[in-house]
């Protein structure tokens, strides 16, 4: 039992290890072989899309925050309606 532990932490130390090794040295590749420019442009994209979707979430924000106060007024108008269908109700003795 013991011995099965150890190789298998063995093989998850050495996948791990190799893993991190791979990675690293893929992104030195890509930063040997990827010219400037297409970096720049990356970097570009990436923070215009940031911009982006934090507009889209700003709008998003504030056009959720109106559709409560829609419904929060919508609520509000229908007791008073309610209200004053129930009081026309009892007034006329149906209620």
């Amino acid at each position: 039992m013991l011995r099965r532990t150890r190789w298998f932490t063995v093989g998850v130390v050495a996948g791990a290890s190799g893993t991190v090794v791979g990675y690293l040295r893929a992104r030195q590749l890509a930063r040997r072989h990827v010219p400037d420019s297409v970096q720049d442009a990356a970097a570009r994209v990436v923070r215009r899309t940031d911009t982006e979707v934090r507009e889209i979430a700003e709008r998003a924000g504030v056009a959720i925050d109106g559709w409560r106060d829609t419904v929060a007024e919508t609520r509000r108008t229908r007791r008073e309606a309610e209200s004053l269908l129930r009081r026309q109700l009892e007034r006329a003795g149906l209620y």
